[in-house]
């Protein structure tokens, strides 16, 4: 696990480059702590900053280059099955000085190129260097566990782990003002898409071919691969086994491993697992004692007690924000406003002072149907006379308080988005549902106007739904929701904080196999998570499974009063808004107003997401690097 950049020139590099270079692995510098290296060729330059996990020696550490000097990697990730990998290369004459997964790699692409992929069971991003060829080839893992962001031109091709990182090594940088609207709609930006003009993420399971014939994007991996769908006699059980063996391997480390325990079914499936194979593992946790609705500690606790783990819960007070705010804001590349990534973030810094692993239930919403929206958006397909009640009735509950801060208010929050989701057609429903800010809250925000309609990156992932295959949403999801948000939040704020995050739940076996399965397994009127409950619930108490889940968030209403708002009153002022030249000062005082009101819908999140864009400007575009 680690951080890397680089470039690739198509002539000889310039005297600028290794100074560039510097700044590249300064902003990379959190994500690996352990080591740095640079390697600098004479129309190619690198830089790796390492955590090291596998192999703590400094035989592992980065840029590696093969006996001959001949070849480079830089890579960010792991290889679970590398010690299978090693033994095939060894046979076939490698011989290794390390016992890493780098060597692996680097001998496994030498050898087969980017036939080597498919091959590879973890999660990755990398650049492997032909110094002799002058290419390079660039790839990212099947469900983008791990960050690839570049910047092609005719010159040349940058890249790096994070945006600030690629943008070291160009000229000053123009906000992309279309990626900014999809930004405060969804609280993300999707691939390809970057908040830069000119620069790119690279989309999971891609690799790119650089040369002097120009750079090729192609795809190796789509969920698609999982191929047609096929019943089984007993899907709970081969999805148990599968999940099994994939934490089996997840708990391979050099180091200290651990499982972040929210209490819900995910984590605490993933904790049992783990326990089973490791006596001593500890459990994380992170509570409110302040905030009650928000607090599931003794869901977790429970879960915890019934295992047999040691457990810690971390509490989260006022000042813990007040001390951590500028830290967890200054961890974004760019704008990003899932607001539960302040709590990853302090969970991960609390976490690391005792493991430098941990497993995750991440991944298992999005491939088994477990959010709200996919209950509501399957319920919404099957009409009847209460959706056509309350799709007749959406003008009148727009009327109805609605808060996240509230169970009675929560509730009729949900039920009005739902009835609004009915007006709509099943594509631009999902797109609603998956939404904070409705597209035309964002166009009142923003002084100037965006086009029209959905934003390229997201009308593409779109394109995937089908509203009489369920698996279509749950694809979506995956190459939307899961690559863009929740795996993104995770690797931003445990690698800021030097911590290495595992999701069992992306194993691409576990993975294909439960996207195989028809929807049904998966989800259906009564709930989702149907193959989780279905395999675990005989290994939890009597009603376990039943209970709901509030989901990890965070008090953003009571913040916005309270810690975030001497940070919120600096960054909205009117003066600063007039000069930047973005916002539009009236509809934002208007969504202050409202998001500490007793009626703030979603008003918290949309505030929260300027705030979190106004600290990136001002790092970025007011008082530079």
């Amino acid at each position: 696990m680690c951080g890397i950049a680089g470039i690739w020139s198509r002539g000889p590099l310039d005297d600028s480059c290794e100074a560039s270079l510097r700044e590249a692995s300064r902003c990379i510098a959190d994500r690996g702590p352990d080591a740095h290296g640079t390697e600098i060729f004479e129309k190619a330059a690198f830089a790796h900053r390492r955590l090291a996990i596998i192999d703590t020696s400094h035989r592992a550490d980065q840029p590696m280059k093969d006996d001959s000097g001949r070849y480079c990697l830089v890579f960010n990730g792991e290889i679970y099955n590398h010690r299978a990998l090693a033994k095939s290369l060894r046979n076939a004459g490698v011989n290794f000085h390390s016992t890493s997964d780098t060597e692996v790699l680097l001998h496994g692409l030498i050898r087969e190129g980017s036939a080597f992929l498919p091959k590879l069971n973890g999660f990755f991003a990398f650049a492997f260097y032909d110094q002799e060829a002058h290419t390079l080839l660039c790839a990212r893992d099947r469900y983008g566990i791990k960050p690839f962001c570049f910047s092609s031109t005719e010159g040349g091709f940058a890249f790096g782990s994070t945006l600030d990182a690629v943008t070291a090594f160009r000229e000053k940088p123009e906000i992309d003002r279309e990626a900014l609207a999809v930004y405060l709609q969804l609280s993300y930006i999707p691939d390809p898409a970057t908040i830069i003009k000119g620069t790119e993420k690279l989309p999971p399971g891609y690799f790119i071919e650089i040369s002097k014939e120009g750079v090729k994007k192609k795809k190796w991996y789509s969920t698609a691969d999982a191929g047609a769908e096929k019943t089984e006699e007993n899907p709970a059980r081969t999805f148990r086994s599968l999940a099994e063996e994939s934490v089996r391997q997840r708990l391979a480390a050099d180091v200290p491993v651990g499982t972040f325990l929210s209490g819900g079914l995910d984590s605490s499936v993933v904790t049992l697992l783990a326990r089973k194979h490791s006596a001593e593992i500890p459990a994380f946790s992170i509570g409110f004692p302040d905030h009650p609705y928000f607090d599931e500690t003794a869901k977790a606790r429970e879960a915890a007690r019934h295992i047999g783990v040691r457990h810690e819960v971390f509490e989260v007070r006022e000042k813990d924000i007040e001390e951590e705010l500028h830290s967890i804001l200054n961890a974004f590349d760019e704008p990003f406003a899932d607001s539960s990534s302040v709590l990853v973030n302090i969970l991960s810094k609390r976490t690391k002072a005792e493991v430098k692993v941990a497993l995750s239930g991440d991944g298992a919403d999005e491939l088994l149907g477990g959010y709200n929206k996919h209950r509501a958006l399957l319920r919404s397909l099957h009409g009847g006379a209460v959706n056509r009640t309350l799709r007749a009735s959406a003008p009148l509950l727009g009327l109805l308080p609605a808060s996240r801060s509230h169970p009675l208010f929560d509730r009729l929050r949900k039920v009005k988005r739902y009835s609004k989701g009915l007006r709509l057609d099943f594509a631009e429903r999902y797109v609603a549902w998956a939404s904070f800010t409705a597209r035309r809250d964002v166009e009142r925000l923003l002084i100037r106007s965006v086009p029209s309609g959905l934003h390229p990156a997201l009308a593409a992932k779109v394109d995937l739904l089908d509203p009489h295959d369920f698996n279509s949403v749950l694809r979506t999801d995956i190459a939307l929701v899961l690559a863009n948000d929740m795996l993104r939040k995770v690797d931003s704020m445990s690698m800021h904080r030097g911590l290495e995050v595992r999701v069992p739940f992306l194993d691409h076996h576990l993975v294909d196999f439960v996207l195989s399965q028809p929807p049904a397994e998966k989800i259906d009127k009564s709930g989702g998570k149907k193959l989780l409950r279905n395999a675990f619930s005989a290994d939890f108490p009597p009603g376990f499974f039943d209970r709901s889940k509030r989901g990890f968030e965070a008090p953003l209403r009571h913040w916005m009063a309270t810690a975030l708002k001497p940070e919120l009153d600096r960054l909205t002022d009117p003066v600063l808004l007039e000069a930047q030249g973005i916002f539009n000062a009236d509809a934002l005082a208007r969504l202050r107003r409202k998001a500490v009101s007793n009626n703030p819908g979603d008003a918290p999140h949309t505030l929260w997401a300027v705030l979190v864009f106004q600290h990136w400007w001002e790092r970025f575009f007011r008082k530079g690097r």
